[in-house]
């Protein structure tokens, strides 16, 4: 069954890695923040209103995480850097997958 709990879960060890990225619980669903280095202020933040949402926020927020640890900034981003996202976002996706059986 998708629950949010199970997003989370997924989604576990990335967001123990990324420290600008908060997911928090609220009453409309779950909110995702993502903060500036140590600015009391946030760059954004979005509602996610079901778990389907909830992971298709963090997944597109992953990919972007690992294209910019493979350039580290410096460089153009590379159609091999996107491949190479899409790949480690594939294994989540058919994590998600299989939470419909």
């Amino acid at each position: 069954m998708k629950t949010f709990e199970k997003v989370l879960e997924i989604f576990r060890d990335y967001l123990d890695c990324d420290l600008e990225e908060e997911v928090l619980p609220c009453r409309n669903g779950y909110l995702r923040v993502t903060w500036n280095g140590d600015s009391r202020y946030c760059v954004d933040g979005l509602l996610s209103r079901t778990p389907d949402e909830l992971f298709e926020v963090l997944l597109s927020d992953y990919s972007g995480y690992e294209v910019m640890k493979r350039t580290k900034g410096r460089r153009e981003v590379t159609e091999e850097d996107e491949r190479q996202a899409e790949l480690l976002c594939q294994s989540f996706r058919k994590q998600w997958e299989e939470e419909e059986t």
